[in-house]
């Protein structure tokens, strides 16, 4: 009896011995490997969104003296495609704010679903403006035959990859558990990548899938989840319509000869799909959003689609801006959230607190919103 109870205890000592070696082993992949610090593997979304690294580092409260405004979108918002950061900052400062900060996280390719999953890890931050600007990248999620899409969009590896990771950012203890479940996956997204959407361009022979809009019904849902957290941590949220340039005479040989309205001629609308499907889609998305915002009386929607003229003063390509262009974004956002939410000298209660605000810029009123411009083309 006593020899089996040694068995026994050498057995499970060898187990748990191999257990850790292995919680070991694969803490530290993610840490060579992504930058996952060791000791905290619940950070694990850092290997989709290295972006949230700045947001955990500084940890924006509303009462840390900081005027915070968050961008989430794709890359019309990034530094590497604009200035529109830089300018939200410029306006911040115009209107007498003297420590305004931009927590820039919109990424190129990006879509509402990239939106909701950063936001939803930034489960300690508060905002003082909260910015959502997705639409065109959304249409790429349409070009799939309709018995691979789905509507978490895990027809593509990455949000497969994104929703597994994000089921542990800021919750697990271990990280063996998702290694093990990530390994898995990978394994089969090697096997079948036939069932997958590429992330920046899509496939031509999908193209045609595009005519349905089954996106919409997905940035929806995305958009509703992204109103319900800010509605519970107190944010000031605004929605903004995408604006697109699609100059009547486009076709994809003008574009290649830079013929076209745009003064840079960055990228083809031909890159999210179909033309027609393309610019179907926006106008669709950008219905889609402002009901989302009118079901929702503490949200901004800002009609950026019908704000924003046209032409290559302001567009770059389809959806890029100038440095002008991007000035008028801005211009529209602040104009819309100055005149929505005044200045006030304290700041606000946040998460159920009782008499809790759900907006606080603190920053002078604003005018109404700039003359309108054309719609997009019909």
């Amino acid at each position: 009896m006593r020899s089996f109870a040694l068995r026994l205890a050498g057995l499970v000592l060898l187990v748990v011995v191999c257990l850790v070696a292995a919680e070991f082993t694969a803490r530290a992949y993610w840490a060579v490997s992504y930058g996952v610090p060791f000791l905290q593997p619940d950070r694990i979304l850092y290997v989709i969104y290295p972006e949230l690294r700045r947001i955990d580092r500084k940890q924006p409260r509303a009462d840390d003296g900081f005027y915070d405004v968050l961008l989430l979108g794709g890359s019309v918002l990034h530094k590497e495609w604009g200035v529109v950061a830089p300018e939200v900052r410029k306006r911040l400062k115009e209107a007498g704010i003297e420590k305004p900060r931009v927590f820039q996280l919109a990424a190129p390719a990006h879509t509402s679903r990239d939106s909701l999953l950063k936001y939803a890890a930034m489960e300690d931050a508060e905002f003082e403006l909260v910015v959502v600007y997705n639409g065109i990248n959304e249409t790429r999620a349409n070009n799939v035959p309709p018995e691979l899409f789905r509507d978490d969009y895990t027809h593509y590896a990455w949000y497969e990859t994104a929703n597994l990771l994000a089921e542990h950012h800021g919750r697990s203890h271990f990280a063996l558990p998702y290694t093990l479940s990530h390994a898995w996956l990978r394994l089969r997204q090697l096997l079948e990548p036939e069932h997958y959407v590429p992330f920046y361009c899509p496939r031509h022979d999908w193209l045609d899938y595009g005519v349905e809009l089954r996106s919409t019904a997905a940035l929806r849902r995305n958009g509703e989840e992204i109103v319900a957290i800010a509605r519970e941590r107190g944010d000031p949220l605004a929605l903004m319509s995408f604006a697109i340039h699609v100059p009547d005479d486009y076709s994809f040989e003008a574009f290649e000869e830079k013929r076209l309205d745009y003064r840079n001629h960055t990228m083809a609308i031909n890159d999210w799909g179909h033309p027609e499907n393309v610019v179907a889609g926006v106008e669709a998305h950008n219905r889609a959003l402002a009901e989302v915002a009118g079901a929702a009386p503490e949200v901004l929607f800002v009609d950026q689609a019908a704000l924003m003229p046209r032409g290559a003063t302001w567009f770059d390509d389809v959806c890029h801006l100038t440095p002008v262009g991007a000035s008028r974004l801005v211009d529209g956002l602040f104009r819309a959230s100055l005149a929505r939410w005044p200045a006030r000298e304290t700041p606000p209660q946040r998460r159920g607190a009782e008499g809790a605000s759900t907006s606080d810029p603190r920053v002078s009123p604003g005018g109404e919103s700039a003359d309108p411009a054309p719609p997009l083309r019909e």
